[in-house]
Protein backbone atom coordinates (compact mmCIF):
# COMPACT_ATOMS: atom_id res chain seq x y z
CA UNK A 1 0.00 0.00 0.00
CA UNK A 2 1.27 3.19 -1.12
CA UNK A 3 0.91 6.06 1.71
CA UNK A 4 2.87 8.97 2.16
CA UNK A 5 3.13 11.35 5.64
CA UNK A 6 -0.22 13.65 5.94
CA UNK A 7 -2.46 11.20 4.21
CA UNK A 8 -5.55 9.96 5.92
CA UNK A 9 -6.78 6.65 6.75
CA UNK A 10 -10.60 5.85 7.20
CA UNK A 11 -9.94 2.74 9.48
CA UNK A 12 -11.87 -0.11 8.19
CA UNK A 13 -10.80 -2.66 10.94
CA UNK A 14 -10.28 -1.03 14.69
CA UNK A 15 -8.88 -4.22 15.48
CA UNK A 16 -6.07 -3.90 13.51
CA UNK A 17 -5.03 -0.74 14.77
CA UNK A 18 -2.07 -1.06 17.56
CA UNK A 19 -2.36 1.98 20.22
CA UNK A 20 1.35 2.60 21.87
CA UNK A 21 -0.68 3.89 24.73
CA UNK A 22 -4.27 2.67 25.23
CA UNK A 23 -5.68 6.42 25.76
CA UNK A 24 -9.42 6.90 26.36
CA UNK A 25 -9.21 9.70 24.38
CA UNK A 26 -7.97 7.90 21.71
CA UNK A 27 -10.77 5.35 21.55
CA UNK A 28 -13.11 7.96 21.90
CA UNK A 29 -12.31 9.87 18.87
CA UNK A 30 -11.83 6.61 17.00
CA UNK A 31 -15.42 5.78 17.81
CA UNK A 32 -16.39 8.95 16.59
CA UNK A 33 -14.29 9.82 13.45
CA UNK A 34 -12.56 6.22 12.53
CA UNK A 35 -9.78 8.59 10.47
CA UNK A 36 -5.71 8.14 11.54
CA UNK A 37 -2.99 10.47 9.83
CA UNK A 38 0.47 8.51 7.96
CA UNK A 39 3.21 9.61 10.05
CA UNK A 40 6.73 10.36 8.97
CA UNK A 41 8.61 7.37 10.28
CA UNK A 42 10.31 3.80 9.53
CA UNK A 43 7.74 1.63 9.18
CA UNK A 44 8.56 -1.86 10.99
CA UNK A 45 9.46 -4.96 9.01
CA UNK A 46 5.67 -6.41 9.22
CA UNK A 47 4.64 -3.73 6.88
CA UNK A 48 2.36 -2.06 9.56
CA UNK A 49 1.71 1.84 8.57
CA UNK A 50 3.06 4.45 10.96
CA UNK A 51 -0.12 6.42 11.56
CA UNK A 52 -1.44 9.02 14.51
CA UNK A 53 -4.57 9.18 16.28
CA UNK A 54 -5.89 12.88 17.00
CA UNK A 55 -7.80 13.94 19.71
CA UNK A 56 -9.91 16.74 20.54
CA UNK A 57 -7.16 18.56 22.03
CA UNK A 58 -4.11 19.87 20.42
CA UNK A 59 -2.32 17.43 23.38
CA UNK A 60 -3.98 14.79 22.10
CA UNK A 61 -1.68 12.85 19.62
CA UNK A 62 -0.83 9.39 19.82
CA UNK A 63 1.47 7.15 18.03
CA UNK A 64 -0.13 3.74 16.62
CA UNK A 65 0.48 1.18 13.92
CA UNK A 66 -1.63 0.06 11.15
CA UNK A 67 -1.72 -2.98 9.74
CA UNK A 68 -3.04 -2.85 5.82
CA UNK A 69 -5.86 -5.21 5.57
CA UNK A 70 -7.17 -2.64 8.27
CA UNK A 71 -7.23 0.35 6.04
CA UNK A 72 -10.04 1.33 4.03
CA UNK A 73 -9.94 4.72 2.01
CA UNK A 74 -7.78 7.16 2.05
CA UNK A 75 -7.60 11.02 1.36
CA UNK A 76 -4.26 12.77 0.24
CA UNK A 77 -3.87 16.34 1.01
CA UNK A 78 -3.49 16.89 -3.01
CA UNK A 79 -6.79 15.60 -3.39
CA UNK A 80 -9.23 17.38 -0.54
CA UNK A 81 -7.07 20.53 -2.39
CA UNK A 82 -8.30 19.35 -6.27
CA UNK A 83 -12.15 18.43 -5.08
CA UNK A 84 -11.85 21.61 -2.42
CA UNK A 85 -13.24 19.99 -0.11
CA UNK A 86 -13.47 22.82 1.99
CA UNK A 87 -16.83 23.34 0.36
CA UNK A 88 -18.66 20.25 1.93
CA UNK A 89 -17.79 21.90 5.89
CA UNK A 90 -21.11 22.59 7.62
CA UNK A 91 -22.47 26.18 7.24
CA UNK A 92 -21.36 27.01 11.00
CA UNK A 93 -17.51 26.54 10.18
CA UNK A 94 -17.38 28.16 6.90
CA UNK A 95 -16.87 31.18 8.58
CA UNK A 96 -13.54 30.20 10.50
CA UNK A 97 -10.53 32.18 9.19
CA UNK A 98 -9.35 29.06 7.54
CA UNK A 99 -11.71 27.87 5.74
CA UNK A 100 -12.64 31.78 4.03
CA UNK A 101 -9.49 32.09 2.85
CA UNK A 102 -9.32 28.71 0.89
CA UNK A 103 -10.42 29.92 -2.48
CA UNK A 104 -7.84 32.61 -2.08
CA UNK A 105 -5.07 30.03 -1.53
CA UNK A 106 -6.32 28.21 -4.78
CA UNK A 107 -5.53 31.16 -6.55
CA UNK A 108 -2.33 31.33 -5.17
CA UNK A 109 -0.73 28.02 -5.56
CA UNK A 110 -2.03 27.41 -9.06
CA UNK A 111 1.23 26.74 -10.68
CA UNK A 112 1.53 24.13 -7.77
CA UNK A 113 0.93 20.47 -6.39
CA UNK A 114 -0.35 20.98 -2.83
CA UNK A 115 -2.94 20.81 -0.53
CA UNK A 116 -3.81 21.59 3.12
CA UNK A 117 -2.84 18.94 6.05
CA UNK A 118 -2.69 19.46 9.81
CA UNK A 119 -6.52 20.17 11.77
CA UNK A 120 -7.80 21.78 8.69
CA UNK A 121 -7.05 18.84 6.18
CA UNK A 122 -8.86 16.74 8.86
CA UNK A 123 -11.57 18.52 9.69
CA UNK A 124 -12.00 18.91 5.43
CA UNK A 125 -12.04 15.13 4.26
CA UNK A 126 -13.64 13.83 7.54
CA UNK A 127 -16.22 16.40 8.52
CA UNK A 128 -15.19 16.08 12.55
CA UNK A 129 -14.86 19.69 13.72
CA UNK A 130 -10.65 20.41 14.49
CA UNK A 131 -10.69 24.00 13.35
CA UNK A 132 -10.31 27.21 15.70
CA UNK A 133 -10.78 30.68 15.12
CA UNK A 134 -6.78 30.91 15.82
CA UNK A 135 -5.26 27.91 13.62
CA UNK A 136 -2.87 28.05 11.37
CA UNK A 137 -3.11 26.63 7.58
CA UNK A 138 -0.72 23.97 6.84
CA UNK A 139 0.06 22.96 3.65
CA UNK A 140 1.76 19.94 1.89
CA UNK A 141 3.36 21.02 -1.71
CA UNK A 142 4.79 18.27 -3.91
CA UNK A 143 7.87 18.71 -6.09
CA UNK A 144 9.44 22.04 -5.19
CA UNK A 145 12.03 21.19 -7.43
CA UNK A 146 9.62 23.28 -9.71
CA UNK A 147 9.94 26.33 -7.75
CA UNK A 148 13.00 28.93 -7.15
CA UNK A 149 13.96 31.05 -4.39
CA UNK A 150 12.29 34.14 -5.89
CA UNK A 151 9.15 32.39 -6.18
CA UNK A 152 8.86 30.74 -3.13
CA UNK A 153 9.95 34.05 -1.43
CA UNK A 154 6.92 36.12 -3.70
CA UNK A 155 4.38 33.12 -2.86
CA UNK A 156 4.67 33.26 0.89
CA UNK A 157 4.60 37.16 0.62
CA UNK A 158 1.40 37.09 -0.66
CA UNK A 159 -0.36 34.16 1.25
CA UNK A 160 0.92 36.56 3.67
CA UNK A 161 -1.40 38.69 3.23
CA UNK A 162 -4.24 36.56 3.25
CA UNK A 163 -4.88 37.04 7.36
CA UNK A 164 -4.12 33.83 8.73
CA UNK A 165 -0.72 32.02 9.42
CA UNK A 166 0.06 29.27 6.58
CA UNK A 167 2.89 27.49 7.10
CA UNK A 168 4.02 24.85 4.06
CA UNK A 169 6.17 21.63 4.17
CA UNK A 170 8.25 21.36 0.34
CA UNK A 171 7.27 17.24 0.35
CA UNK A 172 10.74 15.42 -1.55
CA UNK A 173 11.50 12.11 -1.98
CA UNK A 174 14.06 12.53 1.07
CA UNK A 175 11.76 13.81 3.22
CA UNK A 176 10.30 17.27 3.57
CA UNK A 177 11.29 20.98 4.42
CA UNK A 178 9.71 23.68 5.89
CA UNK A 179 9.64 26.20 3.39
CA UNK A 180 9.35 29.62 5.88
CA UNK A 181 12.57 28.04 8.09
CA UNK A 182 14.78 28.46 4.21
CA UNK A 183 13.23 31.94 3.57
CA UNK A 184 13.52 33.39 7.23
CA UNK A 185 16.83 32.59 7.39
CA UNK A 186 18.90 32.10 4.77
CA UNK A 187 21.05 30.11 6.50
CA UNK A 188 23.50 27.43 4.81
CA UNK A 189 22.12 24.09 6.31
CA UNK A 190 18.44 23.56 7.11
CA UNK A 191 16.30 20.94 8.91
CA UNK A 192 14.99 17.79 6.63
CA UNK A 193 12.40 15.71 8.08
CA UNK A 194 13.53 12.53 7.92
CA UNK A 195 11.63 9.25 8.63
CA UNK A 196 14.31 8.58 10.62
CA UNK A 197 14.02 11.60 12.44
CA UNK A 198 15.38 15.59 11.75
CA UNK A 199 18.60 16.16 10.34
CA UNK A 200 20.51 19.08 9.32
CA UNK A 201 21.04 19.08 5.49
CA UNK A 202 22.91 21.78 2.78
CA UNK A 203 20.00 24.59 2.36
CA UNK A 204 18.74 23.42 -1.64
CA UNK A 205 18.74 27.07 -2.19
CA UNK A 206 22.19 28.49 -1.42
Amino acid sequence: MAVRPHDLIEVADLACLSMHENHEWAAASLRRTPFVVVRRSCPPADGRIPVGIRGAERNQREAALLAPEGAGRIVTPYEIAERRMWNAVSAERRGLPVIRVMDKVVELMADWRWGPAGSAGFEMATGCPSLKVTSDLDLVMDNPEAMNYAEAANLLQRLDKLGVRIDIQLETKDGAYVLREIIDRRTSTVVLRCPSGPKLVRNPWK
